[in-house]
């Protein structure tokens, strides 16, 4: 009995180190996904936000306007939004089976229809999980106040 008993608390506690790895690995990957996603902005890769984007992605933007997928894709490549830098800090990611949500602050240099600016923004972004890989479905970002 005790022997049986052993085995199967052997077997939880390794259950949950495999759970806790995957977590941190799928963490890692939203992450990972997150800057491609800056990246992909600061360089105008269509392509890459194709396929981090799904067809649904809808974004709120701090300032005020509603992008879809072809929208915000079309505005990046027009030049209305150019990221020079960024740095994204305090990500928080939440899983709920095959949704994600990512909580982060980034600061940006940008160049917004030409005007330089430097902003921070917190913002909160929905990734769901479709054929083995994430896209991201919906985001809304937040203007931070600037420091004092």
């Amino acid at each position: 009995m005790k022997k049986l008993l052993y085995a199967i608390f052997t077997l939880v506690l390794l259950t949950s180190a495999v759970r806790a790895t995957a977590q941190v690995s799928t963490e890692a990957e939203l992450n990972r996904l997150e800057d491609l996603r800056y990246d992909a902005m600061k360089n105008a890769d269509a392509a890459t936000l194709d396929k981090i984007f799904a067809d649904e992605f809808v974004y709120q933007t701090a300032f005020g306007a509603t992008h879809t997928k072809a929208s915000y894709v079309a505005s990046v490549m027009a030049g209305d939004v150019k990221i020079i830098s960024f740095r994204r800090e305090n990500s928080r990611v939440r899983f709920f089976g095959d949704i994600a949500t990512v909580m982060a602050t980034t600061h940006l240099d940008i160049e917004l229809k030409g005007e330089r600016r430097q902003t921070s923004l917190f913002y909160l972004n929905v990734w769901t999980k479709r054929d083995g890989r994430w896209q991201l479905v919906q985001r809304q970002s937040t203007l931070l106040p600037k420091a004092k």
